[in-house]
């Protein structure tokens, strides 16, 4: 998934990009994420890719081992064949299910959060006081959106790849964070 972001100076700007977006339809079919600065003396922290990639791979790799182990296990007590055989089959079919999962979880979550890079560039804006707001849209709408926060005083645009979203949720005094 990639994303129109939009960088600007205060929080007004942002909320106003926002309400345009909103009023010329792109609210309902497109995904508005902004995130505006924390009062705290710490930035809002954004999730990165591989900590997203990692959890979904462990969690997938677990599910799809139980998965293929549990048949597999009635299956070897069912087929007539040596003991020897059966302890082999029962130790290593559920690697294969494990790997096919672990692989299948990081794909999924290949999309959600940012690159080291990108997220440690808008963490230290966040730091600054600048807001972002990030919109996914399809490619043909893009021109439109771009526009539309040019208008409203976006400093900076860019397409970055992946989603934003917060490592953890933010106070009610903090930092804000809208889809």
């Amino acid at each position: 998934m990639t994303a129109v972001v939009g960088i600007f100076d205060n929080r007004t700007a942002a909320v106003a990009a926002e309400q345009l977006l909103e009023g010329a339809g792109f609210g309902d079919r497109t995904g508005i994420t902004y995130v505006l600065p924390d009062d705290g003396p710490a930035p809002p922290r954004l999730k990165r890719r591989g900590e997203s990639m990692l959890r979904a791979a462990v969690k997938w790799g677990i599910l799809a081992s139980l998965i293929i182990e549990v048949p597999s296990l009635i299956a070897l007590l069912i087929v007539p064949m040596d003991l020897n055989v059966k302890i082999l089959l029962a130790a290593t079919v559920w690697k294969f299910g494990a790997a096919f999962g672990s692989w299948i979880g990081a794909m999924s979550a290949g999309e959600e959060g940012l690159d080291d890079e990108h997220a440690a560039e808008y963490e230290a804006l966040l730091g600054a006081g600048y807001a972002l707001i990030a919109v996914d849209v399809r490619t043909r709408h893009r021109p439109g959106i771009r526009g539309a926060l040019l208008e409203s005083g976006a400093l900076s645009l860019r397409d970055v790849r992946g989603t934003f979203v917060l490592r953890r949720p933010p106070r009610q005094s903090g930092a804000a964070v809208a889809s």
